[in-house]
């Protein structure tokens, strides 16, 4: 009798002790693939509200809007602004002109989502790419070619980490335009920590307007640049070029 209840209890100290581990097991091996999926999550998320936030500051920027609230959902990572991000330089016949910008930046682990100078991109460790692109771009015809830039300046201090927080973009009217009589060569350049990201966006954005891979570009770790000259690669003999400034202060 006592030997039938001994090992009674044995079987059930057995049964929860395999219960236990199998238990760990799952816990072990299935902790790290949730957290995982939930970071994905929250960073596929963020993508999204720093694109619709691009939109936001576009219409402050443009003077559209006074100011404009908005707000992100940090349930994962960080957001924080950067005074001074990097610069882009335009240089022509007519001189050059070069204005510097800053940033609104999400981490989330060893990834990034910035927002500089009108561009959103994404940052990984394996590199980085334009995910929307900002309001610079190339028109090309027969008898003309025309280039626009329209840079975005951030500027402000702001940080925040958990929760929702809100963002306030303001309007600052000293805003400037420029438009020089027809060059013979335009050339950009930007210095940036995401250099490549935009070496290839002024790379395909001269491939898709003017039908070839542009001649004069190249980059290296934080500096990229692109050369346009007239009658080269269909670039049109008449070439000219809008240089507009807009700044913008970031509050919380």
């Amino acid at each position: 009798m006592l030997r039938a209840g001994v090992s009674e209890v044995v079987g059930y100290l057995l049964i929860l002790s395999i219960t236990v581990c199998i238990i760990s097991v799952i816990y072990a091996g299935g902790m790290p693939i949730i957290e995982q999926t939930r970071e994905n999550a929250a960073f596929k998320s963020m993508e999204n509200a720093f694109i619709a936030m691009q939109k936001s500051i576009e219409k402050v920027a443009f003077g559209q809007s006074p100011s404009l609230s908005f707000k992100l959902n940090l349930a994962k990572g960080s957001v924080s602004t950067k005074k001074v991000a990097g610069n882009i330089t335009i240089i022509g016949s007519f001189g050059s002109s070069s204005h510097t910008f800053g940033s609104i930046e999400y981490t989330l682990g060893s990834r990034k989502i910035i927002y500089e100078n009108g561009a959103v991109i994404e940052y990984s460790p394996g590199g980085c790419i334009i995910i929307s692109n900002p309001p610079i771009f190339f028109v090309n015809s027969s008898d003309c070619s025309h280039i626009f830039i329209s840079v975005t300046n951030i500027s402000g201090d702001f940080s925040a980490g958990g929760g929702t927080v809100e963002i306030l973009f303001h309007h600052q009217n000293d805003y400037s335009s420029y438009t020089p009589p027809p060059l013979s060569f335009v050339n950009i350049s930007i210095r940036s920590s995401y250099a490549e990201a935009w070496s290839r966006f002024l790379n395909k954005s001269y491939e898709d307007t003017f039908g070839e891979h542009p001649k004069n570009a190249g980059k290296n770790k934080n500096f990229c640049w692109l050369n346009i000259s007239k009658g080269e690669n269909g670039v049109a003999s008449d070439l000219r070029l809008t240089l507009v400034v807009h700044n913008v202060t970031v509050s919380g």
